[in-house]
């Protein structure tokens, strides 16, 4: 048995158990080929099933030649194919998009006993490691490409690029190339045909000690989640909480493996949590939105993990004076002054030098108004800015909370926002001398306030 015979499958049987339906991610490269091809020659030996799966980003026009190969290859050897072809690629598809694009595909196929394979190679943890060094990675960065991530699998990662065309060649088993993979436009690319070759040139071996590196940064990494999990059942304060001062006495390193133990419970980590969290724990006070569930938020010396399950959301009412009190802890009062009071109302706020921001010109708005939160579509216009604005770019430049923003109250006459819950009502009504309808919004919000403080 050669090398890559050998630790091929030693990885597999680490990998896989038998009963286990495989499913190998098929670009009809060398090195995805070599991967079915060792497959379906080890299948009864591993006692597993055998599948595949093949994506078309549809961006060069020889990728419909690809995925005929695949399909081809299958066919011939009865291997069942799930194939998948993007509806339209972006103007500008970029290495990521077509990442998200097969491992969305790819996931669609998940299902209790089914593992994915993949055919990354040594070649590519070198490249992954370099890149991700390059860009400031720590530790689990620096562990490159997992061997296993839920149900993918990287059985191929201690063979190269070049044993696994040397295994396709001794099979007489045609592959596909790629001619984008000659370009230069993409960082893999640069790397692999000019870095790669002058380090190896250097330090001959230098593939495998970049492998032996990960792998060391991957127990490296095993060991600091198991530190941080340490520390968050020493700073345990409740099922959801955890005190300030025992997080605060621990080592930096420890209490940064606690918090993302904390992010990732509720989603992937992203660049700059860290430092966010780190802040909020200096400051003693506040709270980090993670998703629209989730928050964590300090009070009384204790990080605390809180859910939004609450409705904070409701069906449209028609906007009559009365009083409103809404899901998330809103409420507020309509109320509607004519004659002599709407007078007076203008002339007490012009003397006190109030704003008008929750008082409106009632017969300046066009249409009957719907009390109700965000719906797609809506847009805004700022007071003093004459220019329309989407809720999302409004939300984004006023950083609103994710969790917040479907739950603030509006009045809106279509798709129009009229008034907006810590905005006030839209530029172009407010009331002047010539008013003679007033229309006031009364926030009240003393229960919203006490629960953001």
């Amino acid at each position: 048995m050669e090398r890559f015979e050998e630790r091929v499958l030693a990885a597999c049987k680490e990998l896989l158990a038998p009963g286990d339906r495989v499913i190998a991610a098929v670009s009809g490269g060398a090195d995805s080929m070599a991967l079915l091809q060792f497959l379906l020659e080890y299948k009864d030996a591993l006692g597993v099933g055998v599948e595949a799966a093949h994506v078309d980003h549809r961006m060069r026009p020889d990728s419909a030649r690809d995925a005929a190969f695949v399909a081809n290859f299958c066919q011939k050897n009865g291997v069942p194919l799930h194939a998948f072809a993007a509806a339209a690629p972006p103007a500008r598809p970029s290495e990521e998009w077509c990442r998200e694009l097969r491992y969305g595909f790819f996931e669609t196929l998940a299902a209790p006993g089914v593992k994915i394979a993949t055919a990354h190679t040594l070649s590519d943890q070198a490249e992954t490691l370099l890149l991700r060094l390059a860009r400031g990675a720590g530790v689990r960065g620096a562990a490159g490409i997992p061997a296993v991530r839920g149900c993918f699998l990287r059985p191929m990662l201690e063979v190269t690029k070049a044993e696994a065309e040397d295994f396709c060649r001794r099979r007489g088993l045609a592959w596909v190339t790629d001619e984008s993979n000659f370009s230069d436009d993409y960082a893999r690319n640069r790397l692999r045909h000019h870095a790669m070759p002058a380090i190896e040139a250097a330090c001959p071996g230098a593939e495998a000690a970049f492998g032996e590196f990960c792998a060391r940064m991957g127990e490296l990494a095993q060991y600091l989640r198991g530190r941080g999990e340490h520390l968050l059942m020493s700073a345990a304060a409740g099922p959801d909480a955890w005190r300030l001062d025992v997080l605060a006495a621990a080592p930096k390193t420890e209490r940064e493996e606690a918090l993302r133990i904390l992010v990732e419970a509720e989603r992937p980590l992203r660049k700059g949590d860290i430092p966010r969290l780190q802040a909020l724990l200096q400051r003693r006070a506040g709270a980090v939105q993670l998703t629209d569930g989730a928050l964590l938020a300090v009070r009384d010396d204790v990080l605390e993990r809180r859910r939004v399950t609450e409705q904070t959301t409701f069906d449209p009412v028609e906007a009559r004076p009365g009083e409103y009190r809404l899901p998330g802890g809103f409420g507020l009062r309509l109320r509607l002054v004519e004659g002599d009071d709407c007078e007076e109302t203008i002339k007490f706020a012009q003397r006190a030098k109030k704003p008008f921001d929750n008082c409106a010109d009632y017969d300046k708005i066009s249409s009957s108004l719907c009390l109700r939160t965000r719906q797609p579509g809506d847009v805004y216009r700022p007071a003093g800015r004459n220019v329309d604005k989407t809720l999302k770019k409004l939300f984004n430049e006023k950083k609103e909370p994710a969790f917040r923003r479907g739950a603030l109250p509006l009045l809106a006459a279509g798709s129009r926002v009229v008034w907006l819950w810590g905005e006030g009502f839209a530029h172009g009504l407010r009331p002047d001398e010539t008013t003679r309808r007033l229309l006031v919004v009364e926030p009240l919000d003393r229960e919203h306030r006490e629960e953001e403080e």
